[in-house]
């Protein structure tokens, strides 16, 4: 059953939230639309720092580390984010990493099926990002009318691949497309696609530290995938048929009516939300 039609956004930690915002604007051409935990109230909740930015037409967050993370040794790495972009958008990304002389890698062509030329590049916390023009035409033209014109794939790590691709077959809804060796020192790596055509790439690796607690439990970062609100309660009853712990955040996340979601664990360590129409 298709569940989740589509991968809606992400929130990765970061190291420093000024420098973070900078970098977003200045990269992605994103937009500051809201910044949380920096006043009593929030902190008396127990609300983490944390920015929401507009990318790409989406809602992307960043939430302050308690704890250091290892730096990347390299510009690809796991997990990868990524972006559409077009070719306009693309030449910009080089020019305002080139500026800032951050080490990146490309333009590299068709290093997917989807993917036309790609960019791959660390922000300054090390999370790993991948902007590209899509192959179709369509694709390239967006509808966001920004620098990125849509969230693209996503790459993770899956320590027991078979659980990995089980939670987001049974769960989510996802198709099994391929399994082959991928580029991380010849790990065993799975292709899936979602209804939307977006990839979810899992990668046979240990998961890397994120300098935060991982929980469905504790507000932070996450992986968002969308569900029509024609399907959402459908959804909630699919996920108590598998016995799939799920709920939204605790206390320290402010919600108001029709906000929330609903979060889980993957098998992997990541921590999964569904959002649906009017939801953030």
């Amino acid at each position: 059953m298709r569940v989740a039609q589509a991968l809606d956004h992400f929130v990765v930690p970061v190291d420093d939230l000024v420098v973070a915002e900078d970098f977003y604007v200045r990269v992605f051409g994103g937009r500051i639309t809201r910044r949380n935990g920096l006043n009593v109230r929030q902190r008396k909740r127990g609300a983490i720092p944390h920015t929401f930015i507009q990318i790409g037409g989406k809602r992307m967050g960043v939430y302050l580390q308690s704890e250091e993370r290892p730096r990347p040794g390299s510009a690809r790495g796991l997990p990868t984010y990524s972006f559409t972009t077009t070719e306009q958008g693309l030449a910009e990304v080089a020019r305002e990493l080139n500026q800032l002389d951050a080490y990146f890698d490309g333009p590299v062509r068709s290093v997917h099926t989807f993917a036309d030329e790609s960019l791959f590049f660390t922000d300054p916390a090390g999370n790993h990002y991948a902007v590209y023009t899509p192959q179709t035409s369509q694709a390239k033209s967006g509808a966001s009318g920004g620098r990125m014109t849509a969230v693209g794939y996503l790459e993770l790590e899956a320590p027991d691949l078979d659980k990995s691709v089980d939670f987001y077959e049974n769960v989510l809804g996802f198709q099994l497309q391929s399994c082959s060796k991928g580029s991380m020192a010849q790990s065993q790596q799975v292709t899936m696609t979602m209804a939307s055509g977006q990839t979810l790439i899992l990668t046979e690796a240990p998961f890397s530290s994120k300098g935060l607690v991982m929980s469905r439990k504790v507000p932070g970062p996450h992986i968002a995938f969308y569900v029509p609100a024609t399907k959402w309660n459908t959804a909630l009853a699919h996920l108590e048929k598998l016995g799939i712990p799920n709920g939204d955040r605790g206390a320290a996340k402010e919600r108001q009516a029709g906000q929330g979601g609903t979060y889980m664990d993957d098998p992997a360590g990541y921590v999964i939300q569904f959002i649906t129409d009017g939801m953030e």
